[in-house]
Parts: C-alpha cells; structure tokens; sequence
C-alpha cells in the first residue's frame, strides 16, 4: 500500500519564532531568579504553541488545496499524520501495474550501476515523491523477518479524506522488486550506522557518526521497513560494536596481567566508553521509540553482549584457575589451611572437578563486581534521566508479569490474536535486565567457600599477632588511623553505597586498634562483592559473607572486652580511649553493612547482617564509655584530690607561705590535660567533648563540695583563695575545649536546667553553676568582714539592681579574665574583635574541625578574618617579596579554597567580594574580568575561578547550538544529495504521471544564503531567549563581584552601558567559544568540520556587532542582513531581553537577602546549617573548608595578634600569613608535653606569686 508521508516528519528549516525549554539551568539562586525562569518558560510554551498552531495552519492549506472539494483536515487529523502507525488504513487509489514495476525496476537498475553516492540520491528522491506527491512506498517487514506477506492489506476507508493511495494488485513481482530496491539501501545505511571508530580514536568510541546523522539514518531505515525490524537491525550492529569493544580493551591489557586480574583491569577500563555510547545511544534512541522500546534495546543490545561476552570469560578464566590452583594445591598440601595462600577445595563439582580461589583471586572478582555494579547504577540513572522512565524494578520479580501482560495485550477482546503478532518484535521490556550476575554463578561455592575462609584466617592471623605483642609485655593498644579504610576501594571502582561516611566526620573515631582495622580492611574489601550478590543463586555468596562478619565481629567485641578489663590493673588509662574508639568504628561499619546488605525489593532481604552483633557493640560502647568516666573520676576523688598536707584547713601556720595553690589542684587540671589529649587522638570529636565535659564536671563539683565546707584558719584563708582562683583559671581554660558555641561559653541557655531536670546533661551548663558556687564561696570565705557587711547590710539596694536571680549571665568568667570577658560582653553578649578571638580559640581548641564554627567565623563581622589572613599575606604586601614556588602554589590554592567556599553561599551574596576586595584592589584584578574571555593572558588564579563559572553556563548554551548547526547540516546534506548528483532521466523518466512529481531545482548561491541567514537568526533568538537564564546560573556572589568590579572600571563605561560588566563577560566568553573549533569540539563531543564552523564563526560576529564591539576589517553583509531582519521580526526585542538580564543583576536582587534575614551579622544556627549543606554538597567543599582550616590553625599565634591587639602578644609575632604549612596539621604536632603543661595553663605558664 503506498500512501502520503507529511514533509514535516523529515529534518527541514526550524521556524525562526520556536523556543528550546529544555534548556538545564546549573542552579537558580534567588527568588527573582526563579520568577524569571516561570516567566521564561511561559513565553516559551506559548510561542512554541503558536508556531505549531501556525504550521498546522499552513500545512491544512496545502493539503486542502491538493484535494478539490474536500473540507481541510482539522489539527487533530494533522496531528495523526506524524504516526507512521497509522498509515496501515490509507484510502486506495489507482496507479497503472506496469508504471510501478517500471519505476521501481529503473531504481534497481541505477542502484546496480557504479555510480558514486546512488544510494543518497535514490533516498532523496524517494523522500522527495513522498512528500510532494503524497505517497507512502511500502514499509512492510521483509521475507526474511516474516514468512506472511504483506501484499493483500485489508485497506479499509481512513479518516484522512485527502491521502492518496497506489493499488497493490497483490503483485508478488513488484514486492520483489520493491524489496530489493530497499535492501541494498538498508545494507548502505546499515554500513555506515556500523562504521567504527576503532582504528581512529582508539576504544574509546563506538560509531563515528554523529547523534544528528544516526538519527537521519534510523529515520530513512523507518521510512523503508517498521520500527521493530529496523532496531532488530539496528541492535545487531551495537552488539557487535560492543562486543568488539570488549575484546580490544581486554586484549591490550598490560603486559603480565592475567587471570581474574585481567578481566577486573579490563572492565574497569571498558566502562568509560561502554557509557559515553549508551548516553550517545540513549540521545539517538529517545528521538525515535518509545521508552518500552529503547529499553528492550539496551537490554538486547549492550546489557546482554556484555552479560554473554563475561560469561564467555569468566567460563574460560575458571578453566585456567581449574588448572592452575589444582596444580597448586598438590603442590603445598603439607601447610596448614589457614597459613597458606590458597583456599582448601570443597568437594563441590564444577565440571565433575572441584578446585581452590586463592585470595588474590577472590579480590579480583571482588573489584570485577565492584565496577559492574558502578556501571549498573550509572546505566540505570542514565535511563532515569534522559526517558523519564523507571527502571529500577527488579527483572526476576517483574518478568512473568511482563510476559502475561503481554500475553494478555495480543488478545483481542473476542479472544483472536491482534494483528501486532504477525510483525517481529522486541520483547517490551520495562525494566533494565541487568545480566552479568549470572557469569559469577559457577563460582559460587568457591567464592562462598573461599570468602569464609579468607575472613577467617585474616580474623585469626590479627587476633594471633595481638596476643603474640600483648605476651610480650606491650600493655599498650597499638593503634591505626581509621582513614585506612577506604585504601581497598580507592583502588577499585568507588560506589556511593559502599561510602564510609555515613556518619561526619566529628561522629567518625580517628584511630583504633590496629588489629581490629585490618580485619575491617577485609571486610570493607569484600563487601561489594557481598551486595552484587543479591540473586537467588549467588546467595549462598552473600550467606557466607554475613556469617564470617558476625563470627569476626564477636571474636574482636571479646578481645576488645578482655582488654578493657586490664585497665587499670595491667594496662594504662590511654587505653580505654583507644578501645572505645575502636567500638564505635567497628558498630558503625556494622551499621553500614547492615544497610548495604538490607535489600527489601529481592530474596537477599532473607540474608542480611543480623542485629545480634550491633547491638552487642551498643551495649559495649555504653559500657565503656561509663568505665571511662567512672574510672577518671574515680582516681581524682580517690588519689588525685587526697592530699592531707594541703587540706589540713585548722593548721595555723600558712601553706607554702601562701605563695601557691594545693598540689592536689594543680595535679587535677594536670591530669585532665593529660586526658584531653588522650581523648582528642583517638574519639569523634562530639564524644570528645561530652566525656572531658562529664569528667571536668563531676570532679568540679568534688572541689565545690570540699571549698564549700571548707573552715579554714586564719593563716589559711589565702591558699583558699589561691586554690578557688587555680580552680577557675584552670577551668576556664579547659572550658574552650568543651563549649561549641560563643553563647555557650559566656551565657547560660535557658533550656538546659529543664534538660537536666528531665535526665538529659549539659555540662557546659552544669560546669557554669559550679563555678558560680566556687565565686560564692571564694567572696564569702575570703573577703573581709567589713565589706562583706557593707555590701551586703549598708547598701544593698544599689548592688542587687543589677543582680538579677534568673539572668542567664556567667560572673565568674568576668571575675578571672575581665580583659577578654568585660561586664558587657558577659550581659550582652561577646562583640567585635573579642567575638572573633573567642570564635578563633573555641575553633583551635576542639578536637576536630568543626565545620559550623568554622564557617560563622569566616562570615562574622563582614568576612573579617579571612580578610585579615589575606591583608597579611604576600599579596597584599605593597613591597614586591620573592617567595619560593611552594609558598605561591599554596597561597594561589587557599585563594581557590576561599573562592570555592563563598561563591556556593547565595544566601550571603556579598561575603565572596568582601573577602576578595582587599586582594582584588591591591593585585589590581579588576581590570582582568572586563578582558575574561581572553584565554591568552597570564591571569591571577581567581580570574581562571570566575572564568570557569561564566564559562559552565555558555557551554549549555554552546552545547544547544552545535546541536542546532549539527542538524541543519544532516538534513542539507542529506537533501543536497539529490542536488549535487542530478537524478538520471532513465529514473525520472519511469516515475508514474499520475503522481504528478515536479524534479526539484538545485538551490543556488542564495538560496543557501537565505537558508545561513534562517539558520543564524534562529540561533540568535535562542541566544537571546536564553540568556536571562543563563546569568540566572550564575550565583548571586559571582554577580554581586561583577556589580562591584563595574564600579572600578570606569574607562569602559561606553562598552558596558548597554550590557553591563556580567553581560559583557558572558557574552564575549560565548563569542569565544564560538570561534574556538576545540572548546566546541571539546564542549560538544562532536568532530566539526568547515560547514558547521562557519555558521557559528557568523554568530559569533553577529552577537559581536550586537554588543557593539568593534570588528577587525568591514563586517559581512550577511551580519547586517541577520540583525536586520531579527529586527524587523521582533523589534526591541534583543534590548529587552537584554535588560531582562541585566534585571537579574541589580542591587534589588541582593537585597532580598537581608530583607529575608540573612544578613552575616544576623545568622542563626539553622541558616549556617543550610549554607554548610549548600557547601558541603559542592564537589570538593569539605576538602576547602578543610584547606582553610588548616591554614587558620597554622596561622593562629598571627591571628591572635591582630585579633587582640597589643595584648598578650608575643615578643616577636609573624608578620606574613604562612600558606606552606605542609601536609601534617597543627593539632597532630601540639601534643601533651607533661614537662611543660605542669606548670602552665595553656601557654601561660602559671604564676604561683
């Protein structure tokens, strides 16, 4: 049957007045953003459905105007025509038998014939007769994919009034040889569809072709056969161009590597590429099928061929590891099972023969799993993302439901088989089968086996060499940091299931025992391996994973508890921190493993870690950590404290002439000092804090109850005072380690007495009103009486005024250090330079880094002390210094820590150009983001930060364009084909009369530059469309910069009126772009030769004549005709949508920000955890606020200095910030120095006088 196929449905001149809407924006930052992007897209939509309204309209003309006499068809009906689907039910009409085979056997003769490029112009010209005269060549499936013909259709009358049809008189001759005209056309585009790029680019690329021209292709293979054939072609050449992928990576591995190993290397290598084609294809296939299909496709075409290629393999591999490890095992009978590499056997067949995986074997299939399940987990986003399908079900629970659904759709409701079963076709698979599970399950007991015994012997090899060092006499736990963990996988492919961090890092143990880490590194090692086995038959796999864990967890939770239990009898104190640590690591990846192996939507939900075991580690994390502090407290209350020398209150001569505190005292704080840093090395930082706080509390208030009931003579009332003043300062200074805030230091929380009352604790709070009591007690026992009864007796309305009962107000601190805690910084809170000192010793003096405290001080007073780091530092220096490469190199990623940190930080649009400006003035900056887009110059680090910015969002915008250029050159080229080599007169002359088909002229130069003017005021509107939403991407501190910067550039206040700094910046790094053939090559992934180039390097000057900018040599003609005619089109529309953008810049923008509250000096503690989260979830943004804190604490003795003054400085301060601190931190080198900490208080050393 042939019948009409509508121009429209083939590649032709886009309308000049249609909108992209899928353009992504990277992120939105404001209110009035996201306003403008609602607005944006409804103009979109609109003109969208006006052009399409339209181009109905015109298209009912023509198709009116070609049948006399007949009403035109509605939209509806037009709309139908875009379904090939359709076109089964067209209305015959007669064409003579003999014109048929006459035209059709002249094609068959010109295909024959050596001619060059044949098969373009006979498409072309078939898809020209289609589309002018209204017939549809039969797009039946072929002999060879269906044994039923196809040649007496029961054509019955269509709803489209207007179509014409050729009579098919049920001539098996003409089928023949329609059959044969597209058979030789499928096999050319089939060839190039299967041209590969192996010999070129290396295995990196699958097809040469770009996405435009597979599409092109793909659309001429539906116009010859049905959809279900083409792709069952189609699929044939992917599976082959994968497979042949496969096998080059594998056979150019390294040179020596074999066995599993080879197959690990060689998948983890294959991966990049198998995606790059996937995303490629999913780009190509979500063009033309439907979700169903183009999952069916991937299934068959890449999922299987990868499944069926490993399985191949694997197959082979196990017959080699059969060779070899039996060989070896005969070998080395006469070692023991757990000390030799290889694994015993089980006597399980595999092939009738059973043999060992040693443990090199084991990880090699374990690092094999671990990039299929990386590359499962990218595929099935892709799907996600680009078909808005969803594919995550489960293929084993979801196939037979798919086959009786499909079942049931092939019966008509009569109970007949639908006509769809006489058409070959995929399967509709609505999920991603993901088959490469099923190559691991010949492995399975020997994994299973070898995982058991592999787990075992590790776990006993550790307990042994513990045993073995603590005979020995090393009471000592011998510890390793717990950043060890993650040595395996960084080898392998890293899954975001399998991150550690599922915890902070101030909740994460620093060091634990090391024979506990290295059998956590085995278990961490091992655990991809466990969760790709999630089916039925590789459970047994997952079974024996989860019970070597639970065998290793009980086994070390013992030893652990053996341990604890020799302290204090054999064992040091520094002990119970250590194993405690080790506890909460080994819970916590217990927790994980729990998480990772829980699989609620498959049969593995029946093997998960049982709770048994973290719920013993609970208990015995409590269970320590109350032996910890019971046993702390217990040795101050008992040892510590007891000193009969100086407590001997009645004695009447004097203590050490009253020239210096109890002994007992000073060794208290000694001793906790000491604890401190046991604390700080190994626990999380949070459990850090609340145990020195619970010990420092509890003990203090042994010293308040002993101060309290003190009555002491005459001759010993100073040594109570010297004592309660000790006890104060000592605390004070433990004090910066225990609060987390500035609030918490100086003034009571309301909230925490009624926490207590409820059985919670706060011991900052707790440790506040014990110093308040030992304040009482130091007035009230040491003052004279004769102002005691003066303050209290004469006048005490003028003292208690001020002395409110229920005030949360702090005294004591007011009494012991008034320079740092005046009156009014204790009633109103700590202001100014004392705040940011207090911020920077509570920063310095945690165990970790505290990121929350971290990021108020850096925005507190204006981004005060990152400014002062950078006004000290070398760039600021108005005397030019040498610094070493190191120093710059160290300075230039500090300035890129700062940047990275505060451009995330829309809330605070400012706090990135307040930081910045002191550099930005001294190094003169400014001048370089007016000239941003010249990529030639030297510039300072942070100009190539905000390039890399504006440049992020002109590539979406370079990306749309190629794409735009890309598929107008595939379709010219493909309807020039008929152009450049004229159609025979042997073919035109056999095309039937009564199709009434007028040859085409050929276009000359005019034509082509009418096309090229289309074609670039279509890519100048979807500029100018797009370009409020492309400043909406940029974030509002990298905005509020440009807003600045154009104050300092005054000299080019001619070139920046119309657009603005940030138009200007964006806009010339777009030119640039451009004329760069490698940043679009580069930008797009798509060769590009001279006639998708030159259409761009127009733009390029169109938008720069646009701009205003001056050109080198007299502009095109073709650029006055474009603007011209855009003009004409819209006019004033490019200067509104220009300040459009420009709107997005203004001050209101950044105002909105402290109407909302969000004003630096106004952040509360939920506004700085949104903007740790906006950090945080920036790649890299723990890694810079890490990077910054180092450099804090590096630089503190500095800071200090300019913080406070003169006062309490030292001697000879640093003059310049020092940014090569090198790779250990300050805390690791500030350790407990017992000579020096017994006699000072911090870094004061203590005046007993």
């Amino acid at each position: 049957s042939f019948s009409l196929q509508s121009s429209m449905e083939w590649p032709g001149d886009f309308p000049e007045d249609h909108a992209f809407v899928d353009l992504l924006v990277p992120g939105v930052s404001s209110e009035l953003d996201f306003e403008q992007l609602l607005k944006d897209t409804e103009e979109k939509l609109n003109l969208n459905a006006n052009s399409i309204e339209q181009q109905l309209k015109e298209l009912q003309a023509k198709m009116g105007d070609s049948r006399t006499g007949e009403r035109p068809p509605s939209p509806s009906e037009c709309l139908q025509w875009f379904d090939l689907r359709t076109h089964n039910s067209f209305r015959p009409v007669t064409t003579g038998h003999q014109e048929l085979m006459d035209f059709f056997r002249a094609l068959k003769m010109y295909l024959r014939s050596e001619e060059e490029g044949k098969e373009e112009v006979t498409l072309q010209l078939l898809l020209n007769v289609s589309a002018q005269c209204g017939i549809c060549f039969p797009c039946t499936p072929s002999s060879s994919s269906s044994s039923s013909s196809s040649l007496h259709p029961q054509l019955t009358a269509s709803s489209f009034h207007l179509v014409h049809t050729v009579r098919d008189d049920a001539s098996l001759e003409i089928q023949e040889v329609w059959d044969d005209v597209r058979l030789q056309l499928r096999r050319h585009l089939l060839d190039r569809l299967s041209s590969c790029s192996l010999e070129h680019h290396g295995p990196r690329h699958i097809s040469t072709l770009s996405i435009p021209e597979r599409v092109h292709c793909l659309q001429l293979l539906f116009f010859l056969y049905p959809e279900s054939e083409v792709l069952t072609h189609y699929q044939s050449l992917r599976s082959q161009s994968v497979l042949d992928l496969l096998l080059s990576v594998l056979s150019s591995s390294p040179v020596g590597v074999t066995g599993f190993d080879r197959l690990a290397i060689g998948f983890r290598s294959v991966v990049p590429a198998l995606t790059q084609a996937l995303t490629e294809e999913l780009h190509v296939l979500s063009r033309l099928a439907e979700p169903h299909s183009i999952l069916s496709f991937l299934n068959a075409a890449y999922l299987s061929t990868v499944a069926r290629e490993l399985a191949s393999l694997m197959e082979r591999e196990c017959e080699t590891a059969l060779r070899d490890n039996t060989t070896l095992s005969s070998k080395i009978k006469k070692y023991s099972a757990r000390s030799r590499a290889t694994v015993a056997p089980m006597e399980l067949p595999m092939k009738n023969r059973s043999f060992s995986l040693t443990s090199h074997q084991l990880r090699a299939l374990t690092q094999l799993a671990c990039t299929l399940l990386g590359f499962e987990m990218i595929v099935r986003e892709l799907v996600t993302n680009l078909t808005f399908t969803d594919c995550t079900g489960e293929t084993p629970c979801v196939k037979g439901i798919l086959k009786k659904s499909r079942e049931d759709s092939d019966m008509t409701t009569d109970g007949k088989k639908s006509t769809a079963e006489t058409l070959p076709h995929t399967p509709e698979a609505q999920v991603l089968e993901f088959e490469w599970r099923s190559a691991f399950r010949g492995l399975v007991p020997h994994m299973a086996h070898c995982v058991k015994v592999v787990l075992d012997d590790v776990c006993a090899k550790s307990l042994q060499q513990e045993e073995a060092l603590h005979s020995s006499g090393h009471t000592s736990v011998t510890l390793s940091r717990t950043t060890g963990h993650t040595t395996i996988t960084a080898s392998s492919t890293h899954l975001r299931e399998d991150s550690f961090y599922t915890y902070s890092e101030r909740e994460t143990p620093k060091m634990i025992a090391k024979f506990c880490g290295a059998i956590m590194t085995e278990l961490d090692a091992l655990l991809p391996l466990a969760a790709a086995c999630r089916d039925s038959s590789l459970l047994e796999v997952r079974s024996s994973f989860v019970e070597a864990c639970g065998r290793a967890a009980f086994a070390m939770v013992g030893r652990l508890q053996d341990r604890a239990l020799e302290v204090p009898s054999s064992a040091p104190l520094k002990n119970l921190p250590a194993l405690l640590a080790t506890c909460i690591y080994v819970h916590q990846r217990l927790e994980h493993y729990h998480a990772r192996l829980k699989d609620s939507n498959s049969t593995a939900a029946k093997v998960p870690l049982t709770l048994l075991p973290m719920q013993k580690y609970q208990d015995t994390v409590q269970a320590l950590r109350d032996q910890l502090t019971s046993y702390c407290i217990q040795v101050c209350s008992t040892c510590i404290l007891q000193d009969a020398e100086s407590h001997h209150w009645a004695d009447p001569k004097p203590f050490y002439e009253g020239e210096r505190c109890s002994f007992s005292v000073q060794m208290w704080f000694y001793f906790l000092c000491g604890l401190r840093s046991d604390l700080w090395a190994v626990l999380p930082a949070e459990l850090a804090k609340k145990v020195l706080g619970q010990v420092l509390s509890e003990t203090l208030q042994l010293l308040v109850q002993r101060y309290a009931r003190a009555r002491p003579s005459y001759k010993r009332h100073l040594q109570i005072r010297c004592d309660i003043t000790a006890v104060l300062l000592y605390v004070e200074q433990l004090m910066w380690s225990v609060c987390e805030s500035p609030e918490a230091l100086v003034r009571y929380n309301p909230s925490s007495a009624i926490a207590i009352i409820a059985g919670g604790s706060d011991w900052p709070y707790q440790i506040h009103s014990l110093c308040e009591q030992l304040l009482t007690v130091l007035v009230i026992v040491t003052a004279p009486l004769s102002l005691l009864y003066r303050i209290f007796m004469i006048d005490p309305a003028k003292e208690s005024t001020p002395h409110q009962p229920d005030s949360p107000v702090v005294h004591w601190l007011n009494a012991i250090n008034p320079d740092l805690f005046p009156e009014q910084a204790i009633r109103d809170g700590l202001m100014g330079q004392a705040a940011s000192a207090c911020q920077l010793r509570l920063l310095t003096s945690d165990p970790g880094r505290n990121p929350r405290l971290l990021l108020r001080m850096l925005l507190y007073r204006d981004c005060h002390l990152p400014r002062i780091l950078l006004e000290n530092s070398y760039y600021c220096q108005e005397n030019c210094l040498e610094m070493s490469t190191e120093s710059c190199k160290a300075g230039d990623d500090f300035i890129v820590a700062l940047f990275n940190v505060f451009s995330c930080l829309n809330n605070v649009p400012k706090a990135l150009t307040q930081v910045l400006q002191p550099y930005l003035e001294r190094a003169h900056v400014w001048e370089h983001l007016y000239t941003l887009a010249d990529t030639t110059r030297t510039v300072p680090v942070v100009i190539t930060c905000v390039r890399a910015i504006v440049t992020k969002s002109t590539n979406s915008l370079l990306v749309h364009l190629v794409s735009m250029v890309m598929g107008w050159q595939a379709a010219e080229q493909a309807s020039g084909a008929v152009f450049k080599r004229n159609v025979p007169e042997s073919v035109l002359a056999k095309i039937p009369k009564e199709w009434n088909y007028t040859p085409l002229e050929a276009r000359g130069k005019e034509t082509a530059t009418k096309t090229a003017i289309s074609l670039t005021i279509q890519a100048l509107s979807f500029i100018f469309t797009n370009l409020p939403l492309a400043v909406a991407s940029v974030p509002l501190p990298i905005r509020f910069l440009f807003q600045v910067a154009e104050k300092h550039l005054s000299q080019h206040a001619r070139q920046l009126r119309l657009v603005g700094l940030l138009l200007w910046a964006l806009l010339s790094c777009l030119i640039q772009g451009l004329e760069d053939p490698h940043t679009l090559e580069q930008v797009s992934g798509l060769a590009l030769d001279h006639g998708a180039k030159d259409p761009l390097s127009l733009l390029a000057e169109c938008l720069q004549t646009a701009m205003g900018i001056q050109q080198k040599g007299v502009p095109k003609p073709t650029v006055h005709k474009v603007l011209q005619a855009l003009e004409e089109k819209r006019p004033k529309w490019t200067n509104m949508q220009l300040q459009k953008a420009r709107k997005l810049c203004s001050d209101s923008v950044y105002e909105q920000g402290r109407e909302s509250g969000v004003a630096a000096a106004e952040l509360t503690e939920q506004k700085i955890g949104l903007m740790l989260l906006e950090v945080c979830y920036k790649a890299g943004g723990s890694d810079y606020l890490r990077q910054i804190y180092h450099i804090i604490q590096g630089n503190e003795e500095l800071l200090m200095f300019k913080l406070s003054g003169s006062t309490n400085s030292p001697n000879n301060p640093p003059h310049l910030v020092n940014f090569d601190l090198g790779s250990e931190s300050h805390a690791d080198t500030a350790g407990f120095n017992p000579l020096h900490q017994f006699d000072h208080i911090g870094d004061r050393k203590l005046d007993q006088v």
